[in-house]
């Protein structure tokens, strides 16, 4: 028993590790991304919310970055309680799954694209550099 539960902490702990990893990835490249779209770095990439609309504003447009904070908040559940009052707003769960399932490829969709337009914009800065050079 005590090595089941050893192995599992073990496990989440790696799990964690991997998901702070990803998290500050992500917010490293946002930032950088900001940098050749603007000019300027951001606190957003480092806001949970906020970081999801950035990558949509930046990789398209503001209405992206809204729909896909849009997809992710309906996908979710809240549950608010006020003394002994419980409120849970929520749609039905055959639609959450739907809209998670999208808001899932749609980000990583965007993400990919958003890449690969951080990529063009760096080839474009390496493009220009090395003609001013000549």
């Amino acid at each position: 028993m005590n090595e089941t539960a050893n192995f599992l902490y073990f496990f989440v702990a790696v799990i964690i590790l991997i998901l702070i990893t990803c998290y500050a990835i992500l917010a490293v490249f946002l930032n950088n991304f900001n940098k050749k779209v603007y000019g300027t770095s951001t606190v957003m990439a480092w806001i949970p919310f906020a970081n999801i609309y950035l990558l949509g504003k930046l990789t398209f447009n503001k209405d992206v970055g809204y729909g896909l904070i849009a997809l992710f908040l309906l996908s979710g559940t809240l549950k608010m309680t006020f003394d002994k009052i419980s409120i849970t707003l929520s749609l039905p769960n055959v639609l959450q799954i739907t809209l998670g399932a999208i808001f899932a490829g749609t980000f990583i969709a965007t993400l990919i694209y958003g890449v690969q337009k951080y990529s063009d914009l760096e080839n474009k800065k390496n493009t220009k550099n090395s003609k001013s050079k000549q």
